[in-house]
């Protein structure tokens, strides 16, 4: 009796929530809001450094950015990771004239400013970030400008640098969705620089005068660009721009033990592309096999990478490839987690991205499993990616799947800092802002049948090639498949395009 009074008293209290208006009910809908993309305002200094700025006046904020256009693709082939460092060593002191700044002291002077310098390095960009408030932002710039131009790159923090890295590999190593998409990295963009990821004996063999060398060749005013977004207007952005970096002079000739800087004409040596093949294993004298195995004994699940071509950041049709990937594992709702965890229970997710360079790019699915199960999910990700082209998604499917990308987009168009970022992604892609201005409408025109003739074209097959790390004996023989090459975690060389045996 007592129990059914509860539930009684239960189901009324439900009943009359429910009838509350404003409470449980959800909003009504509302029409669609059009995505307005703010103006963005280029211009350049004599000495060639861009001024690249975007006016929102809504609050008194303005997010910076300066940033050169070189990354980790001007790295010497036998110090992965060199780009990084000396974009982290900006950070950590500067010298002003006779007298230096220490990194506390670059550090404390941020904060009296309201904010924190930030450095990063990526592919084609390195450099620094600050968000101040309108007021601090001469301040604020004059700041970076000088820790951009003259950091003290000092010995001590570059040993300091150098242990977080080591220590971060150690970590990164340890786990298997790390290891697999380092050597998925290696065997798939072979010896160019995009296959380089940073070693111990790399990072190892930087250099104090290493990273001089690095930072006179690659931080120069013409491959420079300051982004603006916020409570400034263009003028006042090539004013300051004007006064704190107009008198800074391009440099002399490159140095000579650098690689030069890529040119629009120029081409990275075996980089594969829709249409070639990929790049040759040295060690074998043969071309990637299907799958690699890197044997992790003791871990505690399987992770696998599988990657196929993608084109490059130039190709006509790459608006649609971006749609295919998210139509394929853009998202929690796309297909490769609908089968993988929500039909399957076999991981917690599965994704995929894709990466564009200049010369060519990358699809890459990854997710983690169960070693009992590893075979079953590698097998559902490689059919998952060639039934793309057979299957191609409905309308309400590509709907979806097309809302997500839009609406991140309009996301990130809500801050200051996600707006700079949209531009500064341009500048790493060597692609022009107005692209933005297309973005949405683009996305929105992409037709089921774009997106299976894009999966026919770049995804067959006999184009997939699969990384899996982790447990191999508890994964059992499943995973045994014929011309698979098979690595111990100690045989891996990651310095080495074949990711085993002479360089």
């Amino acid at each position: 009796m007592i129990r059914s009074l509860a539930l009684t008293l239960a189901l009324s209290w439900a009943t009359a929530m429910a009838a509350t208006p404003g409470l449980d009910e959800p909003p009504a809908a509302q029409s669609a809001r059009p995505i307005v993309v703010p103006a963005m305002t280029e211009q350049r200094l004599a000495n060639g450094l861009i001024v690249a700025s975007s006016s929102r006046s809504d609050l008194p904020l303005v997010s910076i950015s300066l940033l050169a256009r070189v990354g980790p693709e001007q790295d010497p082939p036998d110090r992965a990771g060199l780009a990084a460092i000396t974009a982290t060593l900006l950070t950590k002191g500067l010298k002003r004239g006779a007298t230096a700044l220490s990194a506390s002291a670059l550090a404390q002077q941020a904060e009296a400013l309201g904010s924190t310098l930030d450095s990063s390095s990526g592919w084609r960009s390195s450099g620094l970030g600050m968000t101040v408030t309108t007021f601090h932002l001469p301040a604020a710039l004059a700041l970076m400008a000088q820790a951009l131009r003259q950091p003290s790159l000092d010995g001590d923090e570059l040993e300091r640098a150098r242990a977080l890295a080591l220590d971060s590999l150690r970590v990164a190593l340890g786990d298997p969705a790390e290891v697999a998409s380092q050597v998925m990295r290696r065997a798939y963009w072979g010896a160019s620089p995009y296959g380089a990821s940073p070693t111990a004996a790399s990072l190892a063999r930087i250099s104090r005068a290493d990273v001089q060398r690095f930072h006179a060749r690659a931080y120069r005013p013409e491959q420079t660009v300051l982004v603006l977004v916020g409570d400034v207007s263009a003028e006042t952005a090539l004013a300051l721009a004007g006064k704190l970096l107009g008198d800074w002079k391009p440099a002399a000739a490159p140095a000579a033990d650098l690689p030069a800087l890529p040119t629009a004409n120029s081409a990275l040596p075996a980089l594969p592309t829709a249409n070639s093949a990929l790049p040759a294993l040295p060690s074998a004298n043969s071309a990637l096999p299907a799958l690699v195995r890197i044997d992790m004994p003791g871990s505690g699940q399987t992770a696998m990478v599988v990657t196929a071509p993608f084109v490059g950041s130039a190709a006509p049709d790459r608006r649609i490839g971006q749609v295919a990937n998210a139509v394929l594992g853009g998202g929690y709702s796309a297909r490769l987690n609908q089968k993988v965890r929500i039909e399957g229970g076999k991981s917690y997710g599965a994704f995929s991205q894709v990466e564009s360079q200049p010369e060519a790019g990358a699809l890459v699915a990854l997710t983690q499993t169960q070693h009992a199960t590893a075979a079953e999910v590698l097998a559902i990700l490689r059919r998952e990616i060639i039934r793309l082209a057979e299957a191609p998604p409905s309308g309400d499917e590509l709907a979806a799947r097309s809302a997500n990308l839009v609406g991140g987009f309009a996301r990130r168009l809500g801050s200051n800092g996600g707006v700079a970022a949209l531009m500064l992604g341009q500048y790493a892609q060597g692609r022009p802002l107005q692209e933005l201005q297309r973005y949405a409408a683009e996305v929105a025109a992409v037709t089921p049948a774009q997106v299976q003739a894009f999966a026919r074209t770049h995804w067959a097959a006999d184009a997939l090639r699969a990384v899996v790390s982790g447990d191999l004996s508890a994964a059992g023989a499943a995973l045994d498949e014929p011309g698979a090459l098979s690595l111990k975690l100690p045989e891996l060389d990651l310095e080495r395009p074949g990711l085993i045996g002479p360089k």
